[in-house]
């Protein structure tokens, strides 16, 4: 088998057995870099993996950075016309690298193109992380008053959530999921890459809105890749969790909804977060609170 002309870009934090397995499921010639990010790691990440895998250019980084800052210095670290970023829960069957790859490929007007993410071992969809649509103001709203949660076959979300999306072929869509995202290079640089600005939620769908100014961003579903699924911050305390979510959401507001839209959005989410820290107790309370301060500066256009 050929070697791919594709960069995987792997960033990990504490998920050393995992990143251990992603690396495993890639191995040697099959692409033509890997460059894993061990960013801020305290579990020995980068000692193991230059002892199993001299192959693999480990990049530290210390003190840790925001996701999007990880997935640029991987990017940057690497040469190959095509980026295939990929969390650290990722593991890759054989033949999906290449399908993903080849699909692109095929598709010249194309920028990049997301894998099925399938659950470990039975290869079943996993029904949470489709490819979404770009959501406004009120899949947003939705979003955050827990719609998702208390009814999550609601017709609502469900165009968002891309229901109805084959488990074969190829399809055009808003946003696959970033877990496995290849991506041209030429692309990405004309987008200047992630937005350093966002930390961990939502930077993947500000990435995909501005690589659609350049090209189609292509669903393959023949190219599935086994997701473990919340690894890279479950080990996040709650507070750290509302924090980085609602900065992700309210950034990515600013920069893509209108001011009509940001406005009503600001006052739903200023008065769902207030209403939360009611019930909530110490720091996930303070999280709260200073959401909902954020959210209110969006509704009054600051």
């Amino acid at each position: 088998m050929s070697t791919l002309d594709v960069a995987a870009v792997i960033v990990t934090a504490d998920t050393r057995e995992l990143v251990l397995e992603c690396v495993a499921s890639l191995p040697p010639g099959r692409l033509r870099e890997l460059v894993v990010v061990d960013n801020g790691s305290r579990d020995g990440t980068a000692e193991a993996l230059e002892a199993v895998r001299p192959d693999v250019h480990v990049e530290r980084i210390d003190p840790p950075v925001g996701f999007a800052s990880a997935c640029n210095v991987g990017a940057a670290r690497s040469q190959s016309p095509g980026v295939l970023f990929m969390n650290s829960d990722i593991l890759v069957p054989a033949g999906s690298a290449e399908a993903l790859y080849r699909r692109l490929s095929e598709s010249p007007d194309a920028v990049a193109a997301g894998g099925r993410l399938v659950d470990p071992g039975t290869l079943a969809t996993q029904v949470a992380y489709r490819p979404r649509t770009f959501p406004g103001a009120f899949v947003l709203s939705l979003q955050a008053l827990g719609v998702e949660r208390v009814w999550p076959g609601n017709p609502f979300l469900a165009h968002h959530l891309g229901a109805g999306l084959p488990d074969r072929g190829t399809v055009e869509v808003d946003q696959p999921a970033a877990a496995c995202l290849l991506v041209r290079r030429t692309a990405l640089d004309a987008t200047g890459g992630f937005d350093e600005g966002f930390t961990f939620w939502f930077e993947d769908v500000d990435l995909a809105l501005r690589l659609q100014a350049h090209g189609k961003l292509l669903y393959v579903a023949d190219a599935p890749f086994e997701h473990v699924g919340g690894a890279s911050f479950d080990h996040w305390d709650h507070a750290t969790v509302i924090r980085a979510r609602y900065h992700g959401l309210l950034r990515y507001a600013r920069a893509h909804l209108r001011s009509p839209s940001r406005q009503a959005l600001g006052m739903v989410l200023a008065a769902s977060l207030v209403t939360r820290s009611f019930r909530a107790r110490g720091e996930p309370r303070a999280a709260l609170r200073e959401a909902a301060r954020n959210a209110g500066l969006l509704a009054v256009g600051r």
